[in-house]
């Protein structure tokens, strides 16, 4: 099982915290765009975290069972 994340207006977007998607062996890049469609988010920026880790680029980073994926919009405030 590979754990979501949303945090912010992603979660807003999402109507959700987070879910559980059973898909070991989809890519990262797959994963974003299932996501993306599926709760319009073609209009947010954000970054992405695999296992806690800010990650710059998705191409051929497959996922596992296990893995914790993080939707970060941007944060503001002081």
């Amino acid at each position: 099982m590979i754990k979501v994340h949303y945090f912010g207006i992603i979660a807003e977007a999402a109507k959700s915290e987070g879910e559980t998607i059973s898909s070991p062996g989809i890519t990262l890049k797959s994963l974003i765009g299932d996501l993306t469609e599926k709760y319009q988010l073609d209009s947010y920026e954000f970054q992405i975290a695999v296992n806690r880790k800010i990650v710059k680029e998705m191409d051929g980073l497959e996922l596992k069972d296990g893995d914790e994926i993080a939707l970060l919009p941007a944060f503001s405030g002081g």
